[in-house]
Parts: C-alpha cells; structure tokens; sequence
C-alpha cells in the first residue's frame, strides 16, 4: 500500500503519523520543497523515497512529482498532508489521480473557519463574538473546555476525550499565562440545556467530516457557546495528553483508519493532567519537590515542545484520582513564592508494590506482542494483495535491461 506525503517536514510533529503508517506496513512516500537534510531526527527513515520539488505551489511540478512516485513505487492508494495550507492541492491531487479521499469542495467547507462557524449557526449551535479590541466576549463564570476526538471515513466518531482549561489558549499566549488543563467526563460539562457531547456532535455533522480529528473549544456556563473550531490533528502536546487519556495514541488510531482497520479509542478511569511552568518566573516549590511528591503518578515531564508559545518552558503530566484532585496538585506545581495562599499538604509517597509493577509490565508486554503480530498480518495481507502483485510486477518490468 503506497500514501504519499505532501511536505512530511511541517509541522514538526507530522513525522509521528508517518510513523504510525510505516508501523502498519503502509510505503510512505513524501513530496516537499525542504532537503532532506533538515528533516527532524524522527522522520529520517520513515519514508520510503522522498521527491524534492522548487515550489509547492507549483502544481506541475508537484503533479510530475507524484507522477514519478506512482511510476517508481506504483499507484498511489492515498494522498494526504495534515495540513490545512495544502488541503486543496492534495484534493486536487486525488482528483487528478482518482484516489479515494475528500475533494476540494470538502476541503473549502472544512478548513475555511468562516464557512465552518456558518455551517454551525445553521445547525443552531452559538458562536463566540469579539469585542471592538477583538478580544473574545464570553460569560462570565465560564468554563473552558475542550472536546478532542476522531471521525472515521464513515463519519462515525472512533472516540473523544474533554478537557478542562485554565483559559482559551489565545488569551494563555497573549498574557503569557500558566497553562494548565485536564481530563474530565463529558457529561460534568453539560449545561441545562445542552450536553457537550451532543453540541459536538452537532459541529461535527454541521461540517459533514469524514476520516479525521476534531478539536472544539467551548465556553460552558449558563450555556455553550463554541469557541473555536479545528479538524487538524491535534498539537503534539495534547497528542501526548490524550495518549496517556485513552486505550491508544492518535497516530495509530489515524494509520489504522487509513489502511481500513477498526480502532476504537476508550477513556481511562484517572484524570489526566498537563501542568506548565515558564522559566522567567520564581515558584514556592522546586521541581525536586514536585518528582518526589508525583514520582508516582507522573507520566511524562521534560522541556516543553518547540514552535508551541502556550506550552511555556517546562511540563508535567501525571494522573490523579479526580478533578479536585487535580486542581490541587496544579496548584502545588504552580504557585508562586510570594503567593501565601494555603496549598493542600499531601500524604507521603506509598511503598511501591514490586508484585503490582511486575503484572504491568507483563501486561505492557503482552500488548506489545498483540501490536507486533497485527502489524505482521497487515504485512501479509498488503503482500497478498493484487495492488501489491501489480506494482511488484511494474517494478520488474522497469527494471529489465532493454
């Protein structure tokens, strides 16, 4: 099975979906005008053949480039880019090669943020103004929440988590605030007169999406009003979160819709926290005394991701056991030397339970071992198949001596 990638360098974080699809035994093949050379570190060996064109914006050119590929490799089973600049070219592309995937007219409807908030209003669900200043208006007393989640090629949703925010991301960066956020059932963010799964959903067949992720920020209060709209995977620090959410990472679950595969996405039980700090500010507690008070419970900390302002210099992500809980311990990572409000003292670290680590990690191999004899039978049945058989041959034919 061959997928071509259009501009596989940008954004950075891009590579992990290559990664996901070669993992399943998919030939991915990219196109872009950047050298390889500057390619970030995971990406280099995820692609099959790489094809470097002057201009992306030069169609020929890139139509040649595929033309190439499709010669070389065989002909093309998807076309894809995870990026709204170039949504149209590659509709484009599929149209021109009659591949399967969504056409300009989906692509116009879907990435254009003003067609989308029309789209909304028709299906009754409200929209976020903007004051004079452009700063949004929103109730007061309003909770920011984010519902993430995946659309399959049929419009049926695989899975979808919800956050809460310590504000809208816009406004984080803007005042250079603290970001913080995390996992909370859907059902504690309904409104009287609305449920948050359900205005979701409303979005999502407003839009009428097809094969990919949603990202709906809302302001719930009174009522929920949508804040902002984006069907483009989500930041790789929030595919982080969401990995440590749910039963799978995003990336497979995105590979997996691609080669036809049902996966579905289930939410953990424990609440899922991101927590950040910025280095230009002082705070009561160092980051030694919040490993040896999260040891436990963290899962992954370390500097924050480049070409991302909201994320700041330094984050955390580690469980607990509810939402007041985790308001508790983003409060203990972030509060400031100077601020003397009384910070919740927590009990000392448990004796670890080494019988309980070991059945982890028994566990952990076992699903590892699932993951491995899967993708072997992906393989085979991509080597069985008569898209296989046929570029096999064609690789042959342009191969002989003439």
């Amino acid at each position: 099975m061959n997928i071509i990638f259009i501009s596989p360098n940008y954004p950075e974080d891009r590579w992990r979906y290559i990664h996901a699809l070669r993992g399943l035994g998919v030939n991915v093949l990219g196109i872009g005008d950047a050298d390889e050379s500057y390619f970030p570190h995971g990406l280099k060996g995820c692609l099959s053949d790489y094809y470097k064109v002057d201009d992306l914006h030069d169609y020929d050119a890139v139509y040649r480039a595929v033309s190439y590929l499709a010669y070389k490799h065989g002909r093309p089973d998807g076309i894809e880019s995870l990026n709204d600049y170039w949504a149209t070219l590659e509709a484009s592309l599929r149209r021109d090669f009659n591949v399967v995937g969504f056409d300009v007219d989906y692509a116009r409807r879907v990435f254009d943020k003003n067609a989308v908030f029309d789209a909304v209003r028709g299906a009754g669900v409200r929209v976020m103004r903007r004051g004079e200043d452009g700063e949004p208006v929103l109730p007061e007393g309003s909770r920011i929440i984010r519902c993430c989640g995946m659309v399959n090629r049929y419009g049926k949703v695989t899975g979808a988590a919800a956050y809460e925010f310590s504000d809208l991301p816009e406004l984080i960066v803007k005042r250079k605030e603290l970001l913080s956020f995390f996992s909370l059932p859907a059902r504690e963010c309904d409104t009287p007169d609305a449920g948050l799964m359900e205005t979701a959903l409303k979005v999502v067949d407003a839009v009428r999406l097809r094969g990919g992720f949603f990202n709906l920020t809302f302001a719930v209060g009174k009522e929920m009003i949508l804040c902002d709209a984006s069907f483009l995977p989500p930041e790789e620090y929030f595919a982080d979160v969401l990995a440590c959410t749910g039963s799978s990472d995003v990336c497979h679950l995105w590979a997996a819709d691609k080669i036809g595969m049902n996966m579905d996405y289930h939410i953990l039980p424990e609440t899922t926290v991101f927590v950040t700090r910025r280095f230009d500010r002082s705070y009561r507690y160092s980051h030694d005394r919040i490993m040896s008070k999260l040891d436990p419970v963290i899962r992954r900390q370390g500097r924050c991701y480049t070409g991302t302002d909201i994320t700041g210099d330094y984050f955390y992500i580690f469980k607990a056991d509810n939402a007041a809980k985790a308001r508790e311990l983003i409060k203990f990572i972030q509060v400031d030397y100077s601020d003397n409000t009384p910070v919740a003292q927590f009990p000392p670290l448990r004796a670890v339970d080494r019988s309980q680590l070991r059945q982890t990690a028994i566990r952990e191999q076992s699903s590892f071992e699932a993951r491995r004899l899967l993708s072997r039978k992906v393989e085979e049945k991509i080597h069985h198949s008569s898209a296989y058989e046929e570029a096999k041959t064609m690789a042959g034919t342009a191969s002989a001596p003439k």
